[in-house]
């Protein structure tokens, strides 16, 4: 489900209450296969099945192909589909296919089948629409702030997002897909114009009605895609306008099924296919209108949904999954949602604007004891694009927040694409605000410049609001110091002391029109040590550690 607001809470579990006396007729079911043996496919042979991009990013993060990369042994589809049901949707990684049946009684003969170890009611099949395109708002003025990130400010800023886009790292290069329930207006809003004028959507499928058009039905991906790439200076920014999305909608709108979980594999699956590195999913599922189908809190290990299952592999294969933790907080459940609960999802709570918990978003930790959520972002009064032309919202929920983080992740990772999705994932938690772990906000807000200066040679951030520290461990700088300057013209003053406090060496360097300054370190510090580095910019005294690993001989 769509991760909904406190506010509407109340309303959905009454509806849930409501349909316990419901029975269904399913049209759908997944048929899961007992191995993959007798497979014309072949782990040795993975060009044949595995996009150029899917490899490369199994190559950076040193992924190895197994037999979860196979396709579905092509003898049990054709076998299954033999008896008179259609195709509807594969799933390699769940070793299942999911299947179109009108008459139910020919489940009988597939249950039958050697090979067959499962079969599971999905939900309905929903018919095709016809695609309806509006045109574009028409330009008009509107009120601008006078800071370039607009309404967006406080949730960007909050996650040092301000200073990585200051250097113009957002998004760059990296390729992210959203999971929702549709994505209503989008090509027609002001917001999302570089987004088409730089071809930056990338593709589009809609798993619920089985083709490409995903701009109908919900504003809930709207408003998730504007969190990440809405690009309006002085109004609204999303943390990643410059990565690339590819839209998906694994999402039914119109009642709460498996099928929907069945979808987010899929998707997932097509993901790893394209070489998308980041999945965004403010989906959760704990309950349904079936009942018999609803999860209990004990499910939550990550091992049990579906869609979890799916998860963990996505990232195994070298994705990076950041899903909404939930807005059950307040509520009787109170506890994260699938697949939130799995293992290495990055799962996202929510904060208020003063960075204080939200209410409503849910606790860990997952049934099994492991410490949920992961970190947390703003997802109290959410800065979104409005619908109508040049407008701004605010917003609620855990749904806002995972993709806060997930632009974040993007404009991070765009800055290191050397790097892997663990690897950006660790920086993310080791940036956050608490050193422990905890099962309301995980390690907090994470600074996200933080988290680049941890990863970088960067041994320092200098601003015009201040400086910026690294915490906990001394900064590395290897060949010599990068600075990163808020105002062209600054000068300032570097002193280099050893342990006993003796000066070793002094700089005076002004900063030019660039903004990123790279310099070498002073020839008179001895080749490696611990040294006290001490800053003077205009009023601000700063001291910090600095570990230095020059390349001397």
């Amino acid at each position: 489900m769509i991760q909904k607001s406190s506010l509407s809470l109340l309303f959905f579990i009454c509806l849930l209450a409501g349909a316990k006396a419901q029975s269904f007729n399913h049209d759908l079911y997944a048929v899961f296969f007992t191995d993959k043996e007798e497979n014309p496919y072949s782990v040795l042979r993975p060009w044949e099945y595995l996009s150029p991009a899917a490899l490369e990013r199994r190559a950076i993060g040193g992924v190895e192909i197994d037999e979860r990369d196979l396709p579905l042994n092509p003898q049990y589809v054709q076998a299954v589909c033999a008896e008179g049901v259609d195709y509807w949707l594969a799933s390699k990684w769940l070793n299942s296919l999911a299947i179109y049946v009108e008459d139910t009684s020919k489940l009988a003969a597939i249950r039958e089948l050697t090979f067959v170890r499962e079969i599971m009611p999905l939900g309905k099949k929903r018919r095709l629409e016809e695609a309806k395109w509006h045109k574009h708002f028409k330009p008009e003025e509107y009120n601008k702030t006078e800071h370039p990130l607009g309404y967006s400010l406080n949730q960007i800023a909050m996650l040092g997002g301000h200073l990585l886009h200051g250097l113009n790292i957002k998004g760059q290069g990296r390729k992210v897909a959203i999971f929702d329930g549709g994505f209503l207006n989008v090509y027609r809003m002001p917001a999302f114009d570089s987004l088409f004028a730089n071809n930056q959507i990338w593709g589009t499928h809609d798993f619920v009605q089985g083709d490409e058009f995903v701009y109908e039905q919900s504003t809930h991906g709207t408003n998730v895609l504007s969190c990440m790439a809405a690009n309006l200076p002085y109004l609204i920014q999303g943390t990643g306008p410059k990565a690339n999305y590819y839209l998906f909608k694994t999402e039914d709108v119109g009642g709460e099924f498996r099928i929907e979980e069945f979808n987010w594999a899929a998707a997932a699956e097509r993901a790893d296919s394209l070489g998308i590195e980041i999945i965004n999913s403010s989906l959760g599922y704990t309950s349904f209108n079936d009942k018999s189908m609803s999860y209990e809190y004990k499910d939550m290990d990550g091992k049990t949904a579906l869609c979890s299952q799916a998860a963990d592999v996505a990232v195994e294969k070298g994705i990076l999954v950041i899903n909404s933790a939930g807005n059950e907080g307040n509520g009787p459940w109170k506890y994260i949602g699938a697949p939130a609960d799995a293992q290495n999802v990055l799962s996202i709570g929510a904060v208020r604007p003063n960075g204080k918990k939200a209410g409503f978003s849910s606790f860990g930790p997952t049934a099994d004891g492991r410490i949920k959520p992961n970190v947390v972002a703003q997802g109290r009064s959410t800065k979104v694009a409005g619908l109508n032309g040049y407008s701004v919202s605010s917003t609620d929920g855990t749904s806002f927040s995972s993709p806060v983080l997930a632009g974040m992740a993007a404009s991070l990772w765009s800055a290191f694409p050397e790097k892997n999705n663990w690897e950006i994932r660790h920086a993310i938690e080791w940036a956050g605000q608490q050193a422990e772990a905890d099962t309301a906000i995980g390690f907090g807000i994470p600074n996200l410049f933080t988290a680049y200066l941890s990863l970088s040679e960067t041994a320092l951030l200098l601003t015009e609001e201040g400086i910026l520290q690294l915490r906990e461990r001394p900064l590395q700088a290897k060949n010599g110091l990068r600075l990163a300057i808020g105002q062209p013209g600054t000068v300032f003053e570097l002193r280099y002391y050893n342990s006993l406090g003796q000066l070793l060496a002094e700089q005076t360097l002004e900063v030019g029109e660039e903004q990123l300054l790279r310099f070498e370190l002073p020839e008179q510090l001895p080749a490696n040590g611990l040294y006290h580095l001490e800053v003077d910019i205009a009023d601000y005294r700063f001291y910090e550690t600095l570990g230095c690993l020059q390349d001397k001989p």
